[in-house]
């Protein structure tokens, strides 16, 4: 007879998870205690509770680990957990915005999973406190396939390679274009030699999967570092903007890093950046699409005026 308490189906307090939340996407216990208004010790102790209560370590931290890093179970949990706060949070503002009764807009985003992680989740965090009145829920796909009428999309965020095969269209708002550069861990090439070229000789190489992108393929960058064939190495493939960073800032190797990408990892000093000098441009770029015939509203306009603020591009796609 199954038991109705087993410990394998019981949630975990709410204060634990945000508590980890916090650290893992702060990088500190510091500014997780500052952020959610308690002190070290209770994230401390809120941290090795979530612990001991799942039965793994979930972050990386104290030794020689300058900034929490979740692991490889705290990665998997991060996700599920970020999401569920994130609909808590809406759940929360909705109620609220009835009691004072005023309407909430909805707004729902498809983007890929790089630029969803590494650049839009932020971003939408400081929308939300401009625009309580907006609630955001994004969406991802894989393919530039949106799923228009499934998920109701109001707007996508598409990577568009102008005169490729995903060429932007008509009406498409551009957002920013792409440069590519090489970044590392901080530890793994000491500042006095990061503009040196015979320090990508001794360290892996880790690429994206990327088509029709030159400018991300370490045979473009081999040349243009001024290494030789004899001296070149199979680079390490992996898939997603967002798996580069996170094996960058693991130490794995150096990486051909996409910006604005990868800017947030290089002002918070999880990564470096290699060589700036040589910095590509990028074959391809990001534009917002909005959905054909969609009914004009106050949502969109501000969300898109946001974005371009914070992507720095004032144009439209012809």
């Amino acid at each position: 007879m199954p038991l109705t308490d087993d410990i394998s189906s019981r949630t975990p307090p709410l204060a634990a998870l945000r508590a980890f939340e916090a650290v893992a996407r702060l990088g500190s216990l510091s500014r997780a205690a500052v952020e959610l208004n308690v002190t070290k010790s209770a994230v401390s102790h809120q941290l090795r509770g979530l612990e001991a209560e799942l039965g793994t370590p979930l972050l990386r931290r104290g030794g020689t680990v300058r900034r929490a890093e979740p692991t490889e179970a705290g990665a998997a949990l991060l996700a599920s957990v970020q999401q569920a706060l994130t609909l808590l949070q809406g759940a929360c503002r909705e109620v609220r915005m009835r009691a004072r009764g005023r309407r909430l807009h909805r707004l729902n985003l498809s983007a890929n999973p790089s630029l969803a992680a590494l650049w839009l989740a932020p971003r939408i965090g400081r929308f939300a406190e401009l625009h309580p009145d907006i609630e955001i829920q994004v969406h991802l796909h894989a393919s530039q396939e949106p799923a228009w009428q499934a998920q109701d999309i109001d707007m996508a965020l598409l990577h568009v390679q102008p005169g490729g095969p995903r060429d932007s269209v008509a009406g498409d708002i551009l957002l920013m274009t792409e440069t590519v550069v090489p970044v590392c861990h901080p530890d793994l090439v000491p500042p006095d030699r990061r503009d040196d070229p015979s320090v990508f000789l001794e360290h892996r190489w880790l690429e994206e999967r990327h088509v029709d992108s030159p400018e991300t393929d370490w045979d473009t960058w081999r040349v243009r570092l001024g290494l030789g064939d004899k001296q070149s190495q199979a680079p390490l493939m992996l898939s997603g903007m967002a798996t580069i960073v996170s094996a960058a800032g693991a130490g794995v190797g150096i990486a051909l890093g996409r910006a604005p990408l990868v800017d947030e990892a290089l002002e918070s000093g999880r990564l470096v950046a290699l060589m700036p000098d040589l910095r590509l441009n990028g074959s391809w770029g990001y534009v917002m699409r909005v959905r054909p015939n969609r009914a004009i509203d106050t949502a969109l306009p501000a969300l898109v005026e946001f974005l371009l603020d914070e992507g720095g591009e004032r144009s439209t796609q012809s």
